[in-house]
């Protein structure tokens, strides 16, 4: 694929997960292609589908590996899933998934009820996740008003740049024993949080541009929404695409 045009983008919209770093480890070159972005003036932003920790926590773990950063440009499918609760005035919710994701709803205000008679559920990347924490959360699913996944990604690359289960795994489960489809997904491939980014910056759409290492999650999510795109890790004659993220250093 051809070299986007780098002044139609005004905002550089990175994966995390498999594109920025692997577990605790940043990828090689991926710090020198942040810098060059905002060199070149282009604002940047982090996102994850991976709802087990706070954007404070992300934030943290980032500047650790010293990357260029300001706590507003971390997103998480698990940040917007309680933004959402908090606009839409959703109270009375279970939370299947961290300690650190509660903490993220607590923090925006919104009534976590960890009690099998909640009125919502919440359902997130749950490593830890055990029987009776899906048994609580298909009894409230059966009744609840309202049930939001953070994402139904499949799998997501991890320590090593090993594959790991998502958090597909534990909406799949609670989905099929409560024999009912979640009723809203806040994380990739969903486009909340490009429609976030542009309201906050009064940007359009196709002046971002998403990079990420899943297809299927990144970039159809740019794709839904009318941004450009660059696919990492994979050739395909349809999609902008390099092998490594370092690679885009001779494209901007």
């Amino acid at each position: 694929m051809n070299n986007f045009n780098l002044d139609e983008i005004e905002i550089v919209m990175f994966d995390l997960d498999g594109t920025i770093y692997y577990g605790d480890k940043i990828i090689p070159g991926a710090n020198d292609v942040v810098k060059q972005f905002r060199e070149c003036g282009k604002r940047v932003y982090f996102t994850t589908n991976n709802s087990t920790k706070t954007r404070k926590q992300i934030f943290e773990r980032l500047i650790k590996m010293g990357v260029d950063v300001l706590e507003e440009e971390v997103l998480s499918s698990g940040y917007l899933a309680a933004k959402y609760a908090k606009k839409h005035q959703f109270d009375n919710i279970y939370i299947l998934g961290s300690d650190d994701l509660i903490s993220e709803f607590r923090n925006e205000g919104v009534e976590v009820y960890q009690k099998e008679d909640a009125k919502n559920l919440l359902i997130g990347y749950y490593p830890n996740i055990t029987y009776e924490d899906m048994t609580i959360a298909v009894r409230v699913a059966m009744n609840a008003d309202n049930i939001i996944a953070c994402n139904k990604e499949r799998v997501y690359p991890g320590k090593d740049a090993k594959l790991f289960p998502g958090c597909g795994a534990m909406t799949s489960i609670i989905e099929w024993c409560a024999n009912r489809d979640c009723d809203l997904v806040i994380g990739k491939p969903n486009t909340m949080m490009i429609t976030y980014i542009c309201n906050i910056n009064k940007v359009n759409s196709s002046q971002i541009l998403v990079i990420g290492d899943t297809y299927e999650s990144d970039i159809i999510m740019a794709n839904e929404a009318g941004s450009q795109s660059i696919l990492i890790g994979y050739k395909d004659k349809y999609v902008r695409s390099v092998d490594r993220i370092s690679d885009i250093l001779d494209m901007i």
